[in-house]
């Protein structure tokens, strides 16, 4: 009897044991086969992530590319509104001078009589073109002149224009401003003598005019660059002395230079 019971303790063990045994490896088996399912999960999710980053990339690039259009007619809108804006100066620019020349003729005219001489009546002569020239208007010849200048910069045309100018009206309301702007231009391109001789004829014919101070202001810095301290503190002091907008460059020009 103790051989019969052992011998079915020890087969019960036997079955246990492969039971247990079976489902290790089933178990195992399972594993193993979940493994292909888990990675095409990922694969499905990592998908669908890189299709919603191309979506808003997508999106973005539409948005930046509107945002360049807008920006673009914004420039241009500014573009257009800076040039009317030029030609608005210019032509408020021009109104003044003839303005300030119209008075300073009526001026001269109501002076007590003598003799009449160019400095004292400064524009007092007709402004008519001498025989033979162009028929341009007087006005727009200078116009001409000065956008060529202030506008496209172009120094080389503004000055043959100014010099036709003087030409056609040598006694014009604008001759005085045409030597002012022929000085500005040889000082720009670093023709000292040739900047000196329209600022002194300027001074010499037509002292009292709007454009002397300045004038006098940038020969007497023509006469600081050309080595003559003299001349360029007496010119400078002269202008400082005044009440021009020019008397404040003069002072800061002489303090930094040492012509105090």
């Amino acid at each position: 009897m103790m051989h019969v019971f052992a011998k079915r303790v020890m087969q019960c063990v036997v079955a246990t044991s492969l039971g247990v045994a079976a489902g290790h490896t089933f178990a195992q088996a399972q594993v193993i086969d979940s493994r292909p399912a888990t990675r095409a999960s990922t694969a499905g999710a990592s998908t669908t992530t890189a299709g919603n980053i191309s979506s808003q990339m997508f999106g973005r690039m539409q948005q930046l590319e509107q945002e360049v259009l807008d920006l673009r007619g914004l420039v241009e809108q500014q573009a257009f509104e800076i040039k009317r804006l030029k030609q608005q100066r210019l032509d408020d620019y021009t109104d003044l001078d003839q303005r300030i020349s119209n008075l300073m003729s009526s001026q001269g005219a109501a002076a007590p009589s003598a003799a009449p001489s160019r400095s004292s009546t400064s524009n007092a002569a007709a402004s008519q073109p001498i025989s033979g020239a162009k028929p341009v208007s007087e006005r727009g010849l200078y116009s001409d002149a000065l956008s060529l200048l202030l506008q496209k910069k172009d120094f080389d045309g503004s000055a043959s224009k100014l010099n036709q100018y003087l030409k056609s009206y040598p006694n014009g309301l604008f001759t005085p401003n045409a030597y002012y702007w022929l000085g500005e231009i040889s000082l720009s391109k670093q023709d000292l003598q040739d900047s000196q001789q329209w600022f002194s004829r300027l001074l010499k014919e037509y002292p009292g005019h709007n454009k002397a101070p300045d004038a006098k202001f940038k020969l007497g810095k023509l006469y600081f660059q050309l080595g003559d301290k003299g001349n360029a503190k007496s010119m400078l002091s002269e202008v400082a002395a005044g009440g021009t907008p020019a008397a404040q460059l003069a002072k800061d020009f002489m303090s930094v230079n040492g012509l105090l």
